[in-house]
């Protein structure tokens, strides 16, 4: 059975970063669960170290280069689904370049969220509790015997893992003593386990008395009595990044049991998230404002400019969202949170550069040849905007007729600078 051109674009936008119209037109005739396994299935490109990268130690400069990267990964990856995990994950086990320090461990961690983002989530968690750059954000290489350090114990429950009220102070102090001696290598900046820095005594952890090891603890929230706990919040974390926030409980009741009854599979949740009704209903059409990462690469998808032309780098900072910088360990916060008058001059800046350098390109250049109407109708297919209102394309055929009237000669990049403003645009 087809599957309406709308919802082909809607899962495209939340699985990846949107769809060209040759894109959707070959997947609409397809049932939905099968367009839904073809997503999810996709096999990612293998990844690599860019050799800029390596050529050079200034931080900055690999900063730009990973950058760039995964900007034209994002942009144009036939398994776009990774790049979109990645950046679920990189918002959610957070660590940040400012206390890191190194992008060559940002970039290592980067690249723990493609070989583990798929899950078991209890996998990916252990991965990222001994990630060099996650022990040095939340300073579990400071945490020795004698002078635990409570970070990364704290936010292992609360933003990691449980969510608030979950848990007690006294569970973080044992959780925080479980995790002494999980540290670096001073020298290599590697994950050592030094057993003399461990403290191997008893600890009271969710009620139960012990000799707590680190892992020990992961497993106990993932698999213990909190295990229902847990999976309720992953799943809920999931379905607001990729549907809308504050999911109905009978959707979260299913996703919980799929998760756990997959082995904590994400592969499993997010297929099954792409397979609910509610997915596709108008609550979570328009339930989401795009991230600005989410937008810049949406635009260089319209305008087919690489990363070296587009430089999102330069604009990132000024929209609220830094690539390889959370503002914190509780990541990015959606919607409303991106919606500022100076995070849209940003924006504006953005479509404004893009829309000279697209100029110099054949993107369109019959645009003119076309009608009116035709040609608004080109630029929203061309930026995978299905599903402009009415007074949206009223407001876009207005301006290219009064263009027409006048001179023709600025219509193409003065249209696509209104289609990356209209507001379907900002939505993801």
């Amino acid at each position: 059975m087809p599957t309406p051109s709308g919802d082909v674009a809607h899962l495209l936008r939340r699985a990846g970063f949107g769809g060209t119209a040759a894109e959707i037109a070959a997947l609409a005739p397809l049932d939905i669960r099968t367009i839904v396994d073809r997503v999810v299935e996709a096999p990612a490109p293998p990844v690599s170290r860019p050799a800029a990268f390596s050529a050079t130690d200034r931080e900055y400069e690999r900063w730009v280069i990973a950058t760039h990267w995964w900007f034209d990964r994002m942009a144009t990856s036939p398994a776009p689904l990774a790049e979109k995990l990645a950046l679920f994950w990189h918002g959610h086990l957070c660590s940040a370049i400012d206390k890191v320090e190194k992008m060559s461990r940002m970039w290592d961690q980067h690249v723990l969220f493609r070989q583990k983002g798929f899950g078991p989530v209890d996998e990916l968690v252990h991965a990222v509790a001994v990630d060099p750059a996650m022990l040095r954000y939340l300073d579990n290489d400071q945490n020795v015997v004698g002078s635990p350090n409570e970070n990364f114990a704290r936010e292992l429950m609360e933003l990691f893992t449980l969510g608030v009220n979950e848990y007690t102070q006294e569970d973080v102090v044992a959780a925080a003593r479980a995790w002494t001696g999980y540290g670096r290598d001073w020298q290599t900046g590697d994950f050592l386990y030094r057993p003399n820095r461990h403290d191997h005594g008893l600890k009271t952890f969710f009620g139960q008395t012990k000799a707590w090891t680190g892992p020990e603890i992961i497993d106990e929230i993932l698999h213990g009595k909190k295990k229902d706990t847990a999976a309720r919040f992953l799943v809920t974390k999931l379905w607001s990044f990729f549907a809308y926030p504050d999911p109905e409980r009978a959707v979260v009741d299913a996703l919980t049991r799929t998760f756990q009854t997959s082995g904590l599979s994400t592969k499993a949740v997010v297929k099954a998230i792409f397979l609910r009704p509610e997915f596709y209903s108008t609550k979570a059409k328009r339930g989401l404002v795009r991230s600005p990462i989410e937008y810049m690469v949406a635009a260089m998808k319209g305008t087919g400019l690489s990363a070296s032309v587009a430089h999102p780098e330069w604009f990132c900072r000024g929209m609220g969202q830094v690539p390889f910088s959370p503002p914190n360990v509780s990541g990015w916060r959606p919607n409303a949170y991106w919606i500022s008058a100076s995070a849209q001059w940003s924006k504006i800046g953005f479509a404004n550069y893009l829309r000279w350098k697209v100029n110099d390109t054949p993107l369109l250049q019959n645009l003119r040849e076309q009608s009116p109407e035709a040609s608004v109708q080109t630029v929203l297919r061309q930026f995978g905007v299905d599903n402009a209102g009415p007074q949206t394309k009223a407001a876009l055929l207005r301006y290219v007729q009064r263009e027409r009237a006048t001179d023709r000669w600025a219509e193409r990049p003065n249209l696509l600078f209104l289609v990356m403003m209209c507001p379907e645009m900002q939505l993801a």
